[in-house]
């Protein structure tokens, strides 16, 4: 065999294994043809979309919102009140979203605007736009967290990653099932190359109207910090910023809704470093009747193949210790419920 045709048998082996990796969830990062110009099927125009709900402070008293538009927009506000009533203006924070390899749309203006002094458990419409201009979206209405402590539902998923329909149609589904539902948690992995730009808006697309009416709590997963950092997820999404000291802001955080307490980790980097802060958020809420946490890559896994000991010790003890109710995972591509957990085996009730 000559030299060109190992090279050929070499790069070919190579690409098996790329494509291997990619279906069985491990991450590469990205396909081959991904540094390659590609189009977005949803590019940006003069009229705010991809309207995202997000919380960076208090669920009772504030809402923050994110919205895209095309580059030559260069300035934004949202409108907001309750209905039937004068409203409030909050002017906008711009930053400037570029993917060069988007061929018909490399550039976006995204803006972010945080609406405070709100009432809890109260419903508020709003829209976000260039009052200038007088280009805005259409109206839509979201509800402050409750004082008091009712019972609430919210959607959980994993993984939306590959086939953006799909998740669209689950997401709708999910809130077809549960009208009332509160936010929406993401366990990680929502597009499948985080670097790339065309990616997130196809999520966005799908996810319409269901972010702008409900908040997003997000959460990091392998792929959204292609290739090495989540640079276009903390520039897409406004979070709180009450994680640990020692560790990146955004990546891993806190809130409480209710009477339950939701803590965010990030089981791409680090995790050690999140240890203390989680020990001490923990504490801290210690009276919580519900407590919550979501991250990316399970302690428990679907195979022993997949399995993540650096979670489940270094997390594990910290939910047993606190009697943590419930954690949301993704990462593994599968339907995944265990036992009641205690130190590390099954135990026969919460």
């Amino acid at each position: 065999m000559n030299r060109k045709k190992i090279l050929i048998g070499f790069l070919a082996l190579v690409a098996g294994y790329i494509l291997f990796d990619q279906f069985k969830g491990d991450v590469v990062g990205f396909y081959v043809d991904n540094y390659m110009p590609r189009p977005t099927d949803t590019p940006s125009g003069t009229v705010p979309d991809q309207i995202t709900l997000t919380w960076s402070g208090d669920p009772q008293t504030t809402q923050t919102v994110q919205w895209r538009t095309a580059p030559e927009v260069t300035a934004g506000w949202v409108e907001y009140g309750l209905a039937d009533a004068d409203l409030d203006r909050q002017e906008a924070v711009r930053s400037v979203i570029a993917d060069k390899l988007v061929e018909n749309d490399p550039e976006n203006s995204r803006f972010t605007a945080t609406m405070t002094g709100l009432a809890p458990g109260t419903e508020y419409r709003y829209r976000a736009g260039d009052a200038d201009a007088g280009t805005w979206s259409e109206w839509f209405t979201f509800t402050t967290a409750p004082a008091d402590s009712p019972d609430f539902s919210f959607v959980y998923l994993g993984d939306a990653q590959i086939g953006m329909d799909t998740f669209g149609a689950t997401l709708a589904a999910a809130y077809a099932a549960r009208p009332a539902a509160a936010f929406t948690i993401i366990a990680g992995d929502l597009v499948n190359s985080g670097s790339y730009r065309s990616e997130w808006d196809d999520f966005f697309a799908n996810a319409h109207p269901w972010f702008a009416k409900r908040p997003l709590i997000p959460v990091l997963g392998n792929h959204d910090y292609d290739p090495d950092a989540p640079y276009m997820y903390l520039d897409l999404f406004t979070l709180p910023e009450n994680g640990p000291a020692n560790f990146p802001p955004e990546r891993a955080y806190s809130f409480t809704y209710g009477d339950a307490l939701f803590i965010v980790l990030d089981s791409n980097i680090n995790i050690e470093d999140q240890v203390d802060w989680l020990d001490e958020t923990l504490t801290t809420h210690a009276d919580a009747k519900w407590k919550i946490a979501s991250y990316h890559h399970p302690a428990y896994a679907s195979r022993r193949s997949r399995d993540n000991r650096e979670v489940r010790e270094l997390w594990g003890g910290l939910f047993d210790k606190h009697h943590l109710d419930i954690a949301l995972q993704g990462h593994d591509h599968a339907y995944l419920r265990t036992f009641p957990m205690y130190a590390g085996g099954r135990v026969e009730t919460p």
